[in-house]
């Protein structure tokens, strides 16, 4: 079933196109059925199935976001007896938000949500949503702690930072940052 699950993602991997300012390296296999927002990345050889990933997200290398899913509440597991194997076993679409940071060897599970800003450390397996700005790790992924305070969160999230292009998005980055009383 794995090789099968690959071969149908190497297929699609050929019809995703994406555009100059997101960076996927050799190996990476990305369904064209999932999304990649502006100025994000994808390291090398992982793994993206109907996905939707928001702006300036860093994904490492080795990352399986969404791989199919077998039905397990059914006689056969299966695919075989599936009408549709990609449909089902891929069923649920993960979202990944703006700014998010995914560590090497990490696992998010099909339809798993992750909020912008937040951070899953190396080696985690997200098997449910992480909320943003949370730092989570882990097998299951477990949310340790938060980024910011919740009114440092609500001013970043406010301020949008990530909907715009990478010279303003710096300067808003850098108001914020200078507000928070920042310095890197």
């Amino acid at each position: 079933m794995i090789g099968w699950l690959f071969n149908k993602l190497r297929s699609l991997k050929a019809l995703f196109v994406p555009p100059s300012n997101i960076t996927i390296m050799k190996g990476a296999i990305v369904s064209n059925d999932s999304t990649i927002g502006e100025y994000s990345y994808i390291g090398y050889n992982s793994f993206v199935t109907k996905a939707n990933i928001g702006r300036y997200t860093s994904i490492a290398c080795n990352v399986s976001i969404g791989l199919g899913e077998h039905v397990v509440n059914d006689i056969s597991t299966s695919s075989l007896f599936y009408n549709n194997s990609y449909d089902i076993l891929t069923s649920k679409s993960c979202v990944i938000g703006n700014d998010v940071w995914i560590g090497v060897d990490s696992i998010v599970r099909r339809g798993v949500k992750i909020g912008n800003g937040a951070i899953i450390g190396a080696n985690s397996f997200v098997n449910s949503d992480v909320p943003p700005f949370a730092v989570a790790v882990g097998t299951p992924a477990k949310v340790i702690k938060y980024r910011f305070t919740p009114a440092q969160i609500a001013a970043i999230e406010d301020s949008n930072w990530w909907d715009y292009e990478i010279d303003e998005a710096k300067n808003r980055v850098a108001k914020l940052k200078a507000e928070f009383d920042i310095e890197n």
